[in-house]
């Protein structure tokens, strides 16, 4: 079912009123439901959430950030890259679809085996408790492109010894970064660039912030020979005349 804005025949309205596929709407109230609309069958929000499973609608695992982190991120192709995850689960099947190699560290046992069984050959799971779960960064020893900070516990300890070891050009992801901001200000204390993507996430109520830590000579390849990429909803038009020089 669709719908859409019904205007009377002339001054007349009484034939809407009666009109028993016609619902009385405000024009907000109209936009307001075409974008829940976006959200249900381009996001594919009710059903992740309903399964309690962060995917899009083609049922592919999506990392729990905010909807326009997951949509920055897709846009690269990241196939050459190497990613460093504090935390595992479905932001690690989202990697592994894309990088080169995952090396996810998780302190959750039961989480463990569970993202375990779904991991393919181009990841490195590791286990790790207490004190030691930050350091694992430091065993692994090598730079990563992309660093995650996502994990249970330590998110500043995490911060702060994943530095040494990010890659030139490479990011860091920092979850629900407006909950720790003494961990966000660390990072950019280190001269990366921040830039917050707050947002809804799969499977949750509330909007939240999930930052990008980026390097200054930050430059991934993207996938389209375009960016940005025509978001989820959007309308994909070019505004050719207003997007080239016309000033002499």
């Amino acid at each position: 079912m669709f719908w859409g804005q019904l205007k009377p025949r002339g001054e007349d309205t009484t034939e809407l009123e009666r009109h028993p596929a016609v619902v009385q709407l405000s024009k907000g109230e109209l936009f307001l439901a075409a974008c829940m609309n976006v959200f249900r069958q381009d996001y594919g929000f009710v059903e992740a959430t309903n399964e309690d499973l962060p995917r899009d609608k083609a049922g592919q695992p999506l990392p729990k950030y905010t909807y326009p982190a997951i949509e920055y991120l897709c846009q690269f192709d990241l196939k050459e890259k190497s990613v460093f995850e504090f935390g595992s689960g479905a932001s690690t099947l989202f990697w592994m679809a894309r990088a080169n190699s995952v090396v996810s560290v998780e302190n959750n046992r039961d989480w463990f085996a569970r993202v375990q069984s779904q991991a393919n050959d181009k990841v490195e799971l590791l286990f790790a408790e207490g004190d030691a779960y930050p350091q694992v960064i430091q065993t692994v020893d090598r730079p990563f492109d992309v660093i995650v900070i996502d994990g249970y516990g330590y998110r500043y300890d995490c911060a702060e010894l994943a530095l040494p070891y990010l890659a030139d050009g490479g990011m860091i992801i920092l979850d629900n970064a407006d909950w720790h901001p003494n961990t966000a200000a660390r990072l950019k204390r280190a001269g990366l660039l921040q830039v917050d993507m707050t947002g809804f996430k799969p499977t949750e109520s509330h909007t939240s912030t999930t930052s990008l830590f980026l390097k200054r000579d930050f430059d991934f390849p993207t996938l389209a020979d375009r960016q940005p990429s025509v978001g989820l909803g959007g309308k994909d038009l070019h505004s050719e005349q207003w997007d080239r020089r016309q000033l002499p």
